[in-house]
């Protein structure tokens, strides 16, 4: 599973991390639960779980913190 963020003004900040308006690709573990839930809850961001195969059509990943 990984995390696919859109913000909807880019350079928006949530979490620590300025989100693009592009769509990025953050591995599952990027987020802690407690994060992760302030990120979907944010009306600012597109917040989607995606399976990893979809990773490829998504664009651009964020792979700072070990993904694949």
């Amino acid at each position: 599973m990984a995390i696919r963020i859109t913000a909807k003004k880019d350079g928006f900040r949530r979490c620590g991390v300025a989100h693009s308006a592009t769509a990025t690709v953050h591995p599952s573990d990027r987020f802690g639960k407690n994060e992760l839930g302030a990120l979907k809850a944010e009306p600012m961001l597109v917040v989607e779980e995606i399976e990893d195969a979809e990773t490829d059509k998504a664009g651009k990943r964020d792979d700072k913190k070990g993904g694949k």
